[in-house]
This record gives C-alpha cells, sequence and structure tokens, in this order.
C-alpha cells in the first residue's frame, strides 16, 4: 500500500546516511484490522543487548524489555496489557526537580511505567508520582517517552524548562525522534531528527499498515548505528526483532511468558539460549549523619555514621557509631539498628546500644535508639535524610537525648 512512496522517500533519504548516534525513531499505527503496530529503531554507539521477560504478581503486571544497561534500565518495552513505551534522546533542557518525591532515573521510568500502568492516562500519573533524574555523566541520559496503549491511545513526553509537557492523542506524537514536538526551535544534537520524523509521517499518509510495510519504513530511517529494529504486533502480543542486518525473529509473548522469567541474547537470538536475569538480592548503605538536640536542657551535637545491609523491600539492619559532645563531657554509642521504609518516605529504625563512658563516671551503659523521619525513597546512589532521633540512657536515673538527625546514605 505504501510501496508507491518508496522510490520518493528513498531518494530523500539518501542524504541521511552519515553515522547517528541515539538516532532512535517510534511511530505507532494500524493495520486493516484495526490491529495497534509500532515501529521502533534504536541506535545506539554500542552492540549487544538483551530481551527479557518477567512475570509479574497482583501488584505489578508482566513485562517484556529490551535493555543493554541492566533488567532496571531498559529503552524499551510492552507489557501484558498492552501498554508500550519506548524512549529516544531529546535535546538537553533545565528538568524539573523536587526532593520531596521519590527518585527514579530517566531509563528506569520506562520498566516503572509497564509494571504499574495499563493505559497512557494510568502512565501519565506516574510521571508526577516520581523525580525523574537525567544526567549523561550518570548514564541517565535526557529523553522522552513515546507511549501506546492496546487501543491506539498515544502520548510523548517532554521535560523542557523545568515543565512537564505532554503531547497526547494527535496527529504530531504519532511519531517520535530526537527533537520536541511541543517546541521544534530548541535544538536537536540529531543532525537527521527532523529528516526521519518527516520521511516516517509521509509514509504513514496511508490508513492502514501491515507488518511489511512497518519493517520497510524502518528500512528507510535507519542509520549505520542501527542496533535493532522491533515491530510490536500490539493487538496479537507479537514481536518482530530484526537485529543489525540479520533475519527478523517473532517473538510470541504469550508462549514466552508461560516459560517463566527468563531472556535471551539478541545477538544469538536465533540460538535461543535461555538466560537469566541477574537481580541484585542485597545492597549496602554507609549513611553518615550528624545533628543537634539536647539533654537535661544543655546542648548536645553528636555524628557519627551507620552500615546496613537490606534484608527485603525497605528493611535493613546493621551497625551504628555516634558520637556525642557536649560542654559537661563526651561520650559514645555503638549498637545494633533495624530500620523499615513506610509510604515510599517514611523512616523508622530501634536499635539497642552500648553508651561507653559516659558521665562523669566514664560508665559503659546500655540503651535504646528510635528514629522516626523523612527519607525518600530514591532510587540513586545519593539519599537524602532527616529524622527525629530518640536516644534512652539507662544510667542509674534515665536520661533521654532527644535531637534533629539528617544527612545522606550512599548506596552500593
Amino acid at each position: 500500500m505504501i510501496k508507491k512512496n518508496y522510490l520518493l522517500l528513498i531518494i530523500l533519504f539518501i542524504f541521511l546516511k552519515p553515522i547517528e548516534l541515539l538516532a532512535c525513531t517510534i511511530f505507532h499505527t494500524q493495520d486493516t484490522k484495526g490491529d495497534i503496530l509500532i515501529g521502533r529503531n534504536f541506535d545506539w554507539d554500542r552492540s549487544g543487548g538483551h530481551i527479557w521477560f518477567i512475570l509479574g504478581d497482583e501488584k505489578k503486571n508482566s513485562i517484556v524489555i529490551f535493555e543493554q544497561n541492566g533488567i532496571d534500565m531498559p529503552f524499551e518495552g510492552i507489557n501484558n496489557k498492552g501498554l508500550f513505551v519506548g524512549i529516544a534522546q531529546a535535546p538537553t533542557t533545565n528538568t524539573p526537580t523536587l526532593m520531596l518525591k521519590p527518585i527514579r532515573k530517566s531509563l528506569e521510568m520506562v520498566r516503572v511505567i509497564l509494571e504499574e500502568a495499563e493505559n497512557i492516562d494510568e502512565a501519565i500519573k506516574l510521571f508526577y508520582k516520581y523525580d525523574i533524574t537525567f544526567g549523561k555523566f550518570l548514564g541517565y541520559p535526557q529523553i522522552h517517552y513515546k507511549i501506546v496503549d492496546k487501543h491506539g491511545n498515544s502520548v510523548i513526553i517532554d521535560f523542557i524548562d523545568n515543565q512537564i509537557v505532554i503531547t497526547k492523542n494527535s496527529d504530531s506524537c504519532r511519531v517520535m525522534t530526537n527533537h520536541y514536538i511541543s517546541f521544534p526551535d530548541i535544538k536537536t544534537e540529531s543532525k537527521t531528527s527532523l529528516e526521519r520524523y518527516n520521511i516516517v509521517n509521509k509514509a504513514l499518509e496511508t490508513s492502514h499498515h501491515s507488518i511489511n510495510d512497518i519493517q520497510q519504513i524502518l528500512k528507510l530511517v535507519s542509520q549505520k548505528s542501527t542496533i535493532w529494529s522491533n515491530v510490536y504486533d500490539v493487538t496479537n502480543q507479537k514481536i518482530y526483532i530484526r537485529y543489525k542486518s540479520s533475519k527478523p525473529f517473532i517473538i510470541d509473548i504469550k508462549d514466552e511468558m508461560y516459560v517463566g522469567k527468563h531472556g535471551y541474547s539478541l545477538e544469538n537470538l536465533n540460538d535461543k539460549t535461555s538466560l537469566i536475569p541477574k537481580e541484585k538480592k542485597t545492597t549496602t548503605l554507609f549513611r553518615p549523619h550528624f545533628g543537634y538536640g539536647s539533654i537535661d536542657g544543655k546542648v548536645i551535637s553528636h555524628y557519627g555514621g551507620r552500615i546496613l545491609l537490606g534484608t527485603g523491600k525497605n528493611k535493613k539492619y546493621g551497625l551504628e557509631f555516634t558520637k556525642f559532645r557536649n560542654s559537661i563531657n563526651k561520650f559514645t554509642s555503638i549498637g545494633i539498628v533495624l530500620e523499615q521504609r513506610l509510604f515510599e518516605w517514611f523512616n523508622m529504625s530501634i536499635g539497642t546500644v552500648g553508651y561507653f563512658d559516659y558521665g562523669k563516671s566514664n560508665e559503659n551503659i546500655i540503651g535504646l535508639i528510635t528514629n522516626l523521619g523523612w527519607e525518600p525513597n530514591n532510587h540513586i546512589p545519593f539519599k537524602p535524610f532527616i529524622t527525629y532521633r530518640n536516644d534512652v540512657i539507662f544510667d542509674s536515673n534515665t536520661k533521654v537525648i532527644h535531637s534533629i538527625s539528617a544527612g545522606f546514605s550512599f548506596e552500593f
């Protein structure tokens, strides 16, 4: 149906062949039966990658993702509800930041959306639930997102001048490359972004398209840096994968999900050797802290740190070391603490500690500490917190230190 346009499109595209890094192209359309089809070229300066099938539960959707940086940092994917998410590099602008909300990495949001949303409206809400961090030096590139649901509804999410900009269900958002549809005057690093955008729009002028049509369009806008070209048949839950110059490989999502959690190397899809994703089961946190408070009406300061190990979702345990000082004396506490985070931001902990060299007689005394406060569930290594700290010291006369404790956690 679109073949009569190929000659014109090929002539136009002769000028688009320099090597383009991150020159991704994503678009959606439908076939004669109304089935939703999505085309996606992924362009990058490295080879390799994996496709993973991750089963959901009562709270999370089952998902299929493509990645090169680990299963938590995918470039695209689709879930069992028929929701597709893909990203492309975008021009660098100021992005909104509000430390009070949990922070997620730019690529990580692809998995968050796939696991938590069923349609584009639910996906849009997630961009307001989290702060999203961008930064090439951290490996979180400046990107924008194209989201399509099983009904053919679509949205492009941009981050421009500290604002989230939403382009929803319009002809202009059926194609996404590497410039902002909402602010086209902002210069992009991609020299071919606008040309690819126009070529795909021209090819989509006809009403309906086949799988083969989508594959031909992807060839027209491919670059020397194109790593994979995927066609998603959203309605029938199939993915047609072309890795570099290989023949298309067809994935039936439902059949793969029956197998369980597994994946394949994109470089060796024909071998179909099943892989098991490696997920980090434990994390270690180093948490320096400092603060001020009072004991017996006198000001007291403290500083120290905790080393914590993860034992499960939002639960940690470990050791604490704290030095206290006021105008009368200095003493040290060392002990075991347990921590838990609730509601994505509320931190609570309790611990049994020993207070050494306490008081005028420099005794070693047992005590109890508790912390209640704010620590957002950030998925970056640098995590701020502030808590109300309470130290109960079981001296001959029980003493209580009330203080405010603040600091940062470093995860590794």
